[in-house]
């Protein structure tokens, strides 16, 4: 059987009819900056879509200097991003790598079916979770932006897109600044095909030759492992019931961003900035044998035969419980990592 909780992190939101979120709220145009400091040159921004398309071109020279030690990096590069799949050009060593945005569509239909004040209250919740903070607004060259600092870096933002950015971080000096600013500019959907000049490699392939190969292929890997041959029984606990226990469940800080059900599978996600919580029904003839399962601790809870655990790889931690009068079990899932008793609170509150 497939560890429970890569499952639940794969699955979580998943819906072909949710409607994608917008990253940026002008549909299309151009910008191009000037970049100063330790790194100078330039760097030129297309999208379409509201930034569901992008093309970034950077042409720079990095310089910087450690121990006396001077170095220089010259970068002539193509991103293109479309959707969930990527495409990078290297023209200083002539390769090209590609490949897909890790948790495209769960960052999508986290926020997807949230109206624009949610969209933006969920914003500043993560910004705030990051040690983040807003300084104001100010207006550069009559387009107002909201000015965001974080980690040391303050941004310009104007309707999601960063018009300045500047920044020292381990004596790196960073500064950015639009010089043209063309919005609502009609963009060629040629500008979003891959980069033309270099051969493309996926991830793993490309990380492998230089000694990172479980790192990427790994990551490169997950979506076709998700689609392996295991199957799953389908949990016969109706959803609307579950939808119904998990909404009217209230998570002190936490907003109920997402229930879905797939694959015979039924999941909702709590979020508190980046913090979450998930909440999964399935068949208990899925659980099987689990290595990850097998090293929890076993116990019973009101009855109810249960599983307590940490996740060491997700930083999480996770409660199992068995219903057997319904041949189902829920994982509770939290990341970072709860205790027990702080689980088992959230498992009281949902009577299933």
């Amino acid at each position: 059987m497939k560890n429970l909780f890569i499952i639940a992190l794969t699955i979580i939101g998943l819906n072909v009819q949710a409607q994608e979120a917008k990253t940026y709220l002008i549909k299309s145009g151009y910008i191009k900056y000037q970049l100063s400091g330790s790194t100078k040159g330039t760097k030129e921004l297309w999208w379409d879509d509201y930034g569901r398309k992008t093309c970034e071109t950077e042409k720079s020279t990095t310089t910087t200097k450690m121990f006396g030690i001077k170095n220089t990096e010259e970068k002539h590069a193509t991103t293109v991003i479309v959707k969930d799949k990527f495409w990078v050009a290297d023209y200083i060593d002539n390769m090209g790598s590609k490949g897909r945005v890790p948790m495209y569509q769960e960052g999508q239909d986290i926020v997807g079916d949230m109206t624009e004040k949610e969209q933006q209250e969920f914003a500043d919740e993560v910004l705030a979770s990051m040690g983040g903070k807003k300084m104001g607004t100010e207006s550069l060259n009559g387009y107002t932006c909201d000015i965001i600092k974080l980690m040391g870096v303050k941004t310009w933002i104007h309707k999601g897109l960063a018009l300045k950015t500047e920044g020292k971080i381990l004596g790196i000096e960073t500064n950015e600044m639009f010089v043209e600013f063309k919005p609502k500019m009609s963009v060629s959907s040629s500008k979003f095909n891959p980069p033309s000049g270099v051969q493309f490699e996926g991830l793993a392939a490309q990380a492998d030759a230089q000694g990172f190969g479980s790192l990427f292929g790994g990551m490169e890997d997950l979506q076709e492992e998700e689609n392996e041959d295991e199957e799953f029984t389908p949990v016969d606990y109706p959803f609307d019931k579950f939808s119904k226990i998990v909404k009217d469940c209230n998570i002190e800080g936490y907003r109920c961003v997402n229930v879905r059900t797939m694959d015979g599978m039924h999941v909702a996600s709590f979020m508190k900035g980046l913090n979450s919580i998930m909440v999964m029904a399935q068949s208990d003839e899925n659980m099987g044998d689990d290595e990850e399962v097998d090293s929890f601790e076993t116990f019973e809870h009101n009855g109810r035969t249960c599983h307590y655990g940490d996740l060491e790889e997700d930083n999480g931690s996770a409660i199992i419980v068995e219903y057997p009068s319904d041949d189902m079990i829920v994982t509770f899932m939290a990341i970072p990592k709860k205790s027990k008793n702080d689980l088992i609170k959230i498992v009281n509150r949902m009577q299933f």
